[in-house]
């Protein structure tokens, strides 16, 4: 480390929240049977983070619970094994990072012995909510019961809002809080608490609370200070919002909000080595040369797959096929892909487009190759017989400086020699990382470090197989350097806990993509995506964080393929088409996978799977050929790219369909509930009202007057009939129209015979 922050040093970073079942906890293995979350108390990384740091000694950092209510036991604690049926953590004892499970409510404060000083870290834990028999509802990850969620409802929200007072001299935050729409609360049970970062000067005492207001005194401020806050409805606990007072200037800032661009942008993922259509074609000179492509589509952010050193990307049919979730070297690019230098006039060449360029973050693990794994291993078995396999560890090389910097077990995992590493889902190519241990920390920051001066975004890889702790000071570091960097989680399911200071931006695999496919393959009705959009709400996610509407990604099947292979409607062309409308007229922020404007499922050439003729194996293009195909840059669908092309320049152009604009159930009549969504978008004083049609022939509609019948996608004039309460509409698979009013009915239709709603 060259130096120190000034303004924080090694402090631990911002206080926190808590409801009493939750705990701080960094579990070793990363999968689906051991919870979606992991968190710590760490130091913070001071001033310039290193590649390769020396390792740091257990007295650098002590911690202690210096503080805790009447009636707790908790303590402290390092290395835990939350799940019981598995094997216990490998604990080197080398300790600088701690975990807590907090005991009773209450308020529970540490402390951190660093090389700078004593630090102070406050936790506040609020009551578990409970059933009405006095069962507490936490589960063993921290996360509610679906079951639970039908008794207490969805946690409330807060906006921090804040101005300077000149009169006064004090600074007013106004925080906003509202119940989640399922909630069983009533807002007389919303409270906000609030708590200063607690290496301010800023005292608890010095917040002039009043009711879900809170004053501070300038003269209490010795400079730039944090303050955080959280919404508690007497049940759930909700997300933490955070605001900065700079007594100096006057000025109030929202660090929590994404960047501004977000607001219009489409975002195109490319699966890097797919992209120039045929194995082993594309590198960053192809990519440049691709950016008028990507320009006149009307992409805004390209989020390319791992572009690092990896194994996968370097045999000549991987499992999964050359995708570089496997990282040998994160300070530098794939031979194959070309240099540093060539990346560098890549992104220049979409920024000279306006083009933001977003790099895949995977540090959740690392790749077998990496030279630090590599350093760990005394001795190796015999190779395997199968290709895609590794061979057994006999011996670790338990002196190397980076052998705690991976993730173990105390016992074997079967294969491996004690203490076992434990890898991304039980696959050896992927030994987790351990950010229990703060030199893997540091460099792991200075990866963040070094990309974060080239590219505008990062895309980061099962985000919650990461701590909490890390990402706010990753996030911190960015926005340090640049307050418009934009950080994308991958976190699946979603976790609303992510936008706590550390995502902008999250994506929606298991509900929106999830009911897109369904109701793609004609299983659900298309009404299901409306609620799809209205469950963000319910989960906590904060009004101002912005979700990701995609339908395919690199890791799902093509929804093209999913309506063509197991579906039942007449066209999956159109079907695609359909989500893609809804993708970009619903709420959020829309998402293309490279070649879905290409329709690469029909016209693309499908990858070779090495797991083609054995059952023992699926593996991820044998599930779906098309989901990593090569792309189709001779025959493609001209109408199908036309129309995608189109959607995109009618979500540029619309002042209502972007993520902010509300959404409203707009009342309407149809034959076609299978078939035919409709909604309205309400930005104030411009409103429209949406229809898709995912059938593969029009159909009538009939709309609640007053509205515009000429369609502003197509440009014509649809009207087929008109009546005293309502016109009738023809549409194919996409329409948008202007209307003075929207009236939420709460429900999506109304019956021929039945009155217009709100009609007195």
């Amino acid at each position: 480390m060259t130096g120190n922050d000034a303004s924080d040093g090694y402090h631990p970073g911002p206080p926190r929240f808590l409801q009493l079942g939750e705990s701080i906890v960094d579990p070793i293995f990363v999968d689906m049977a051991h919870g979606y979350d992991r968190d710590n108390l760490a130091p913070t990384i001071a001033g310039t983070p290193e590649r390769d740091p020396d390792p740091y000694e257990k007295g650098d950092f002590v911690w202690r619970l210096r503080e805790k209510p009447d009636g707790s036991k908790a303590g402290l604690e390092y290395a835990p094994t939350p799940f019981e049926e598995d094997a216990d953590q490998y604990d080197e004892g080398n300790h600088n990072t701690a975990e807590f499970e907090p005991d009773v409510p209450g308020t529970y404060v540490f402390e951190l012995d660093a090389p700078d000083g004593t630090h102070e870290l406050t936790i506040k834990v609020f009551p578990p909510p409970v059933t009405e028999d006095g069962v507490e509802l936490f589960d063993i990850e921290g996360e509610l019961p679906t079951d639970a969620r039908e008794t207490t409802g969805g946690p409330p929200r807060i906006e921090l809002d804040g101005h300077y007072d000149a009169d006064a001299d004090e600074f007013v935050v106004e925080s906003n809080p509202e119940l989640a729409p399922d909630s069983y609360a009533v807002p007389e049970d919303l409270d906000v608490s609030f708590l200063p970062h607690d290496a301010a000067v800023l005292d608890r005492e010095d917040l002039v609370i009043e009711g879900t207001t809170v004053r501070v005194p300038v003269e209490v401020l010795d400079g730039p200070t944090r303050l955080f806050a959280a919404p508690y409805d007497g049940v759930r606990l909700g997300m933490t919002d955070e605001i900065v007072f700079d007594p100096d200037a006057g000025t109030v800032e929202l660090p929590n909000r994404p960047p501004e661009w977000i607001e219009d942008v489409v975002v195109y993922e490319i699966f890097t080595r797919s992209f120039a259509g045929e194995k082993g074609a594309t590198d960053f000179e192809f990519l440049t040369g691709k950016v008028d492509y990507l320009a006149d589509l009307g992409v805004d952010l390209v989020w390319l797959t791992p572009i690092v050193p990896a194994w996968s990307g370097s045999v000549d049919t991987p499992p999964g096929g050359p995708h570089g979730y496997d990282a040998s070297d994160y300070f530098a690019v794939a031979e194959d892909l070309g240099t540093i230098a060539d990346f560098e006039r890549f992104v220049q060449a979409c920024h000279d487009h306006d083009i933001k360029v977003a790099f895949d973050l995977v540090v959740n693990h690392a790749g077998w190759e990496h030279d630090s794994w590599q350093d760990t291993i005394a001795d190796l078995g015999d190779d395997p017989e199968d290709p895609y396999a590794f061979p057994e560890v006999d011996a670790w090389d338990t002196d190397s400086p980076y052998f705690d910097w991976f993730d173990r077990q105390s016992r074997t995992n079967g294969i491996d020699a004690t203490p076992a590493q434990t890898s991304f889902f039980d696959v050896r190519l992927h030994p987790n990382l351990n950010f229990g241990n703060l030199a893997l920390r540091e460099h792991i920051l200075a990866v963040v470090d070094f990309w974060s001066d080239t590219v505008d975004a990062f895309r980061c890889d099962i985000a919650w197989g990461v701590p909490h702790s890390f990402w706010k000071e990753a996030r911190r570091l960015t926005r340090g350097k640049d307050d418009a960097f934009l950080w994308l989680d991958e976190s699946i399911p979603r976790i609303p806990e992510m936008s706590q200071s550390e995502f902008d931006l999250h994506f929606d695999s298991t509900e929106f993509m999830r009911t897109a496919h369904a109701v793609a393959r004609g299983e659900r009705p298309p009404g299901d995506l409306i609620g799809a959009i209205e469950t963000r709400q319910n989960d906590g996610f904060p009004a101002y964080t912005r979700i990701i509407n995609s339908t395919e990604n690199h890791d799902e099947s093509r929804l093209y393929y999913e309506a063509k292979a197991h579906g039942h409607r007449g066209d999956p062309a159109v079907a695609q088409r359909a989500a893609l409308a809804a993708a970009f007229t619903l709420p959020g922020v829309p998402f293309l996978y490279y070649g879905q404007e290409r329709l690469i499922t029909e016209y693309g050439e499908r990858r070779e799977s090495p797991y083609f003729g054995r059952d023992d194996q699926t593996g991820d293009i044998k599930a779906d050929p098309y989901k990593r195909a090569f792309m189709n840059w001779e025959e493609y669908d001209e109408d199908h790219f036309e129309f995608v092309s189109n959607l995109i320049d009618l979500y540029h152009d619309s002042p209502v369909l972007g993520p902010g604009a509300d959404l409203v159930r707009e009342a309407h009549r149809t034959e076609a509930g299978n078939d035919v969504l409709v909604f309205g978008r309400d930005a104030g004083e411009e409103k429209r009202v949406v229809v898709i049609n995912f059938a593969d022939h029009p159909h009538w509609i009939d709309l609640r007057l007053p509205v515009d019948t000429y369609d502003l996608f197509t440009g014509e004039d649809l009207l087929v009939d008109r009546s005293d309460d309502a016109v009738t509409v023809e549409v194919g698979t996409l329409a948008v129209f202007e209307t003075p009013t929207l009236f939420d009915q709460g429900h999506n239709h109304w019956h021929q015979g039945e009155p217009l709603p709100n009609d007195s």
